[in-house]
């Protein structure tokens, strides 16, 4: 084996407790940096910051968690920026200049994906857990060399959950990032352990909207956010920041819409009950094209243990210290 698990099922972000930044996103945006501070101070948690970034998007550069002290790396080289290398972060360089982030073990994927392509969810069928990740057919055409089958393998040997269930979604061709982090929020189990997820679809042609509905309603009760209007933003509201402790969704600033979200939200989680906040964010999405989920990453704490040698899993068979004062 290429790791061992403390136990058997991936994490979602209801398990998460710490939420990271990426510096360069609160040097240039106080205001907002204050506003998720206010809130997160309320809990007495720290608010996690990485350096050397070349973007905001820290969900899409750094590993994945796969356990309290393992983290699955991908390679981040995406389509949409071959034309813009300059804004593809180097992520050894933000891992080694990140004291925390050298704790972990990281595991190696031979897999070009976004972290915001990747949805955790679990069930609880017969009273026995079982695991998914929701992503888009993108990861395909970014991977011509792999098939379905061969990506499958790769994601159950690195998280070690064999019984791992990806579910594909159709990649819109008009949605450059092809990101399932805009289209799907996990929201628990029902009462027979069928996991539930909230979706935004409306934004999506009819055709493509029944595809993506049909492959999620197969393994997932799939509940429709419920807007008395749908905004080309509105997708922003499946894009929230969600830890063990609290939800902050984004704001569109659309009092109405802004208000019915937020209401979906307060009775889909019932468990974060007087823990659920709305930040007004509308001009940074519509200049970035990305909001809170996009803007973390969000970790499973485990202080116990200090691993950071990396590891490999084979294809079987087939900026400057300036930005980050506060580690200086």
């Amino acid at each position: 084996m290429f790791h061992s698990k403390i136990d058997n099922m991936i994490i979602t972000e209801k398990e998460k407790s710490l939420a990271v930044f990426s510096s360069l996103l609160f040097r240039h945006y106080p205001e907002l940096k204050e506003q998720l501070h206010g809130v997160m101070r309320s809990y007495h948690k720290a608010v996690g910051m990485v350096c050397h970034t070349k973007d905001y998007w820290v969900r899409d550069f750094m590993p994945a968690q796969a356990d309290e002290d393992v983290f699955v790396r991908f390679i981040f080289n995406p389509d949409y920026l071959q034309d813009k290398k300059k804004y593809i972060t180097d992520v050894d360089k933000v891992i080694k200049n990140s004291p925390f982030a050298q704790k972990y073990k990281i595991v190696n994927i031979p897999i070009i994906l976004d972290g915001g392509n990747l949805v955790f969810c679990k069930g609880n069928k017969d009273h026995e857990e079982t695991a998914f990740v929701v992503m888009t057919e993108k990861v395909l055409a970014e991977n011509p060399q792999l098939c379905k089958k061969q990506i499958e393998k790769l994601f159950k040997d690195a998280f070690l959950e064999p019984n791992l269930i990806i579910v594909w979604l159709p990649w819109d061709k008009e949605d450059t990032f092809g990101h399932t982090d805009g289209i799907v929020r996990y929201v628990g189990y029902n009462t027979l352990g069928r996991p539930k997820v909230l979706v935004n679809l409306e934004l999506y042609d009819e055709k493509i909207a029944e595809q993506m509905y049909d492959a999620l309603s197969e393994h997932f009760d799939v509940i429709e956010l419920e807007l008395s209007e749908y905004d080309d933003l509105s997708w922003a509201y499946i894009n929230c920041l969600q830890t063990q402790d609290f939800i902050i969704i984004p704001g569109i600033g659309n009092t109405i819409t802004d208000a019915e979200a937020l209401k979906q939200y307060k009775e889909l989680f019932p468990e974060y009950k007087g823990h659920i906040y709305q930040v007004q964010m509308r001009e940074f999405i519509e200049e970035h094209g990305g909001a809170l989920n996009c803007l973390t990453w969000t970790i499973k704490e485990n202080y116990q243990k200090n691993l950071c040698k990396g590891v490999q899993i084979p294809l079987a068979g087939l900026e400057d210290n300036k930005d980050c004062p506060h580690y200086q």
